[in-house]
């Protein structure tokens, strides 16, 4: 983005045209500094290049950090738990769990992820942008943005209610493969192969349908997403031509010349131009100038225009007129050294044509232009407009390639709620706190008096309901 203001400036300095053509600067200066265009650039490049290795080897340092903490903490909470959260929570899915979910934890919180908040500045910074240069063709923009709201939308639902089925069927299809293998004598003994592989197929099945469903969703938001700003920018480019077209046609005007030579004749001399654009100085035809300056020096009696050549008047915009005055069109000292008729050698001399000024010199020109249209510059500059849509071309880009990070963070936050609810559980019987008393010494009797308990996995189920039972040190008994 930051480009874009020496780029804006470099624009801004392609309007001056000299004999030998266009002029292209080769310093730029911003505030104090000037130093030349190439050197801008390589120092842009070397900034970008030292802060991005900046923030990319801190962000990986600290996701390593956070991972090491995450597993430590992940493997002490499932230590801590009592035996009635292992009735809820299959030991057999455990290690698919972790597994799964530490590592879309450490995609959400690598460089991949975290790229998100560059996408976001680009997007804001090319949007802001994009008001400064031109702010009609930033609210058509606007009136576009929907689209990408929608994409993002569409993508953000598939993450958010579509990734937990996918991981609830992989650790289902785990869990069952663990408990195959484990008994795999007891399953092959009892001829349970073909059950146990339907169990698993159907665990799977369940995994791809959801995966099908997310990737579908997903999908669509991303096309979505990434073609919005091409609709963008075709309504910018548009909307942004029809304004230029506007303003050369608000400010404009024709003029005509009396000349004389030196054997005293006059006429009224029309510029001519090329009929297919006779707005654009380079179409200026001279050739039919001097065929009409000739005729109407032959022929007085029946004057002739541009039009019965086949040509059109040269007409002066907002655009083409500040370019005429660096061009050095109306210089004196060229005009009176030039010569339209090829059998009368005589200088031509510019009189004033009633109500017109003679335009002999820059000033005069620009005072009667702005006479004329009203003013000098045009309302809306190519320049700005062309700013505009590069600067919403960054922004849009941008916002294209939110997408796959967010898309990212959704998952990694996804996993982390099942897993950071684990390490926050504190059981009723929690074996690793060190509150209550301790006993100096153990007898070994055991007695429980009215003892109600029901399995976690079905609390309708009384399994106990008033148990008492009284057990001595050294006894045996069989329950």
């Amino acid at each position: 983005v930051s480009i874009l203001f020496i780029f804006g400036a470099l624009l801004d300095s392609l309007g001056s045209t000299s004999a030998t053509g266009v002029h292209v600067p080769e310093t730029f200066s911003l505030g104090s500094w000037e130093m030349p265009l190439w050197l801008w650039f390589v120092c842009l490049g070397l900034g970008q290049w030292m802060l991005c290795t900046v923030y990319n080897g801190l962000t990986d340092t600290a996701k390593e950090r956070m991972i090491v903490r995450y597993k430590l903490a992940y493997v002490k909470a499932i230590l801590r738990q009592d035996i009635g959260w292992y009735d809820t929570n299959s030991p057999l899915q455990l290690s698919t769990r972790i597994g799964e979910g530490l590592k879309t934890i450490e995609e959400a919180l690598s460089p991949k992820a975290v790229i998100l908040f560059e996408w976001l500045a680009m997007a804001v910074t090319g949007w802001a942008l994009c008001f400064k240069y031109e702010w009609r063709v930033a609210l058509i923009i606007l009136a576009c943005s929907p689209l990408v709201l929608l994409g993002g939308a569409l993508m953000g639902y598939a993450q958010q209610n579509g990734q937990k089925s996918v991981v609830d069927g992989y650790a289902e299809a785990g869990a069952i493969a663990t408990e195959v293998l484990g008994a795999v004598r007891t399953v092959a003994s009892l001829g349970l192969e073909t059950l146990s592989k339907s169990r698993y197929d159907a665990a799977l099945h369940k995994a791809q349908r959801a995966g099908i469903k997310v990737s579908l969703l997903v999908g669509l938001g991303m096309a979505i997403l990434f073609s919005s700003p091409n609709v963008m920018m075709g309504a910018g480019l548009i909307y942004g031509t029809s304004l230029l077209k506007d303003a050369r046609t608000e400010r404009q005007m024709q003029h005509s010349f009396l000349v004389w030579t030196a054997d005293g004749f006059n006429t009224t001399l029309q510029l001519c131009a090329k009929p297919c654009d006779e707005y654009n100085l380079a179409n200026a035809d001279y050739n039919t100038t001097l065929a009409l300056y000739n005729h109407n020096t032959l022929s007085p009696a029946t004057p002739r225009s541009c039009a019965d050549f086949g040509a059109k008047v040269l007409t002066w915009t907002c655009f083409t007129a500040d370019l005429t005055v660096s061009s050095g069109l109306f210089d004196a000292d060229a005009w009176a050294t030039l010569s339209f008729s090829s059998s009368d050698s005589s200088p031509l001399t510019f009189l004033e044509v009633p109500g017109q000024p003679a335009l002999l010199d820059d000033a005069s020109f620009r005072s009667y232009f702005e006479q004329q249209t009203g003013g000098w510059t045009c309302a809306v500059l190519p320049a700005a407009v062309l700013l505009a849509i590069f600067a919403l071309q960054n922004g849009a880009q941008g916002l294209a390639n939110v997408g796959q990070p967010v898309n990212i963070i959704a998952k990694g936050r996804q996993a982390g709620v099942a897993i950071l609810q684990t390490i926050r559980r504190v059981p009723a019987i929690d074996s690793f706190s060190t509150a209550g008393a301790t006993l100096d010494s153990v007898a070994g009797a055991i007695e429980v008096v009215d003892v109600v308990f029901a399995y976690p996995s079905a609390p309708e189920r009384t399994v106990c309901n008033g148990y008492t039972l009284s057990i001595g040190a050294g006894q045996t008994v069989a329950l």
